[in-house]
């Protein structure tokens, strides 16, 4: 009898551990299955990130050429304007004071949305250090991805690594 018991005893333990067993392995399944759905909704979010930043870094670039080419086109109409009237010093003086004023309030136009760009490029490449950083934290190589991230550049120089915010203009 104390066999049969041994034995019995014996069969509801394992039966016990293949429960125990079941239940851990479709808990797995459910975190691995939430750990992915995080995963895309993560790459999801940064590929958007990536279309944002890119859309308006090229909206930046595109402004900061048409304000080049209309500060040249206007700076050629003037100096025709100035070469065909015969204006006298006191009245040349007057209107390239003015001038100059335009010219520096463009100037200035253009200086800030050379800023702004540093500072979005800036904080795309701080999103793409912080993407990685995440990445290797949950044990995903890069190089399974599929593409290269960007690194953006102002002009093709790198930027500083300080925070977004706090990018200096440049030169």
């Amino acid at each position: 009898k104390a066999v049969v018991s041994t034995q019995s005893t014996g069969e509801q333990d394992l039966k016990a551990l293949h429960w125990e067993h079941e239940v851990l392995e479709q808990r797995f399944k459910q975190v691995q299955q939430e750990r992915d759905d995080l995963y895309n909704k993560f790459v999801s979010a940064i590929h958007e990130v990536q279309q944002k930043a890119g859309f308006k870094n090229l909206l930046l670039e595109k402004k900061l050429l048409a304000l080049a080419d209309v500060l040249e086109k206007k700076e050629a109409q003037l100096n025709e304007v100035l070469s065909a009237s015969n204006l006298d010093a006191t009245a040349l003086t007057v209107v390239t004071r003015k001038l100059e004023d335009v010219l520096d309030s463009k100037n200035s136009a253009i200086k800030d949305l050379q800023y702004e760009l540093a500072r979005v490029c800036k904080a795309h490449n701080d999103l793409m250090r912080t993407y990685e950083a995440k990445l290797n934290q949950f044990g995903i190589p890069t190089e399974e991805l599929g593409f290269r991230p960007l690194e953006s550049t102002v002009g093709g120089q790198p930027l500083g690594q300080g925070p977004a915010g706090l990018v200096a203009a440049p030169n």
